[in-house]
């Protein structure tokens, strides 16, 4: 199952739609940012969520960069090895949040309320969307 990985399973229900964080400065947690990571991890959304920037704007331009692989490399060579490195890179954010210690110095704090307008265009573009976790809010709630 995808939301228990690398021995991590998140906590508490699904808090991060639109209803909830619209205009609202969100705690950062581990079960928030792991969610994230599960969520939208190739995008980078985690980056932004514990507050570097910098790390989500790279993590784009990998992104950008491993989109580029099929017109360097050719399509059958650069497409699955773009592929390949993607989700390397997804998998290895979700690690890194599922083996975050909970008193880390990038969950202190909380969001800036302006998130929401940042998460629309990393998170949402998600393959998955928010219904990914809709089973675990309906019982939550």
């Amino acid at each position: 199952m995808l939301i228990y990985m690398f021995g991590y399973l998140p906590t508490g229900p699904f808090d991060l739609a639109d209803e909830d964080i619209e205009g609202i400065a969100i705690p950062r947690t581990k079960s928030r940012a792991y969610k994230i990571a599960v969520w939208a991890g190739p995008w980078g959304a985690h980056q932004f969520f514990l507050g570097n920037s910098l790390g989500g704007y790279l993590h784009w331009a990998v992104l950008s960069s491993l989109a580029a692989f099929p017109s360097w490399m050719g399509f059958w060579a650069g497409l699955p090895l773009a592929v390949l490195l993607n989700v390397g890179v997804w998998l290895y954010t979700i690690y890194s949040m599922a083996t975050m210690d909970e008193d880390d110095a990038r969950l202190q704090g909380e969001t800036a309320p302006s998130y929401f307008e940042r998460m629309l265009w990393v998170c949402k573009i998600s393959l998955w969307g928010i219904d990914f976790w809709k089973k675990y809010r309906i019982s939550d709630v």
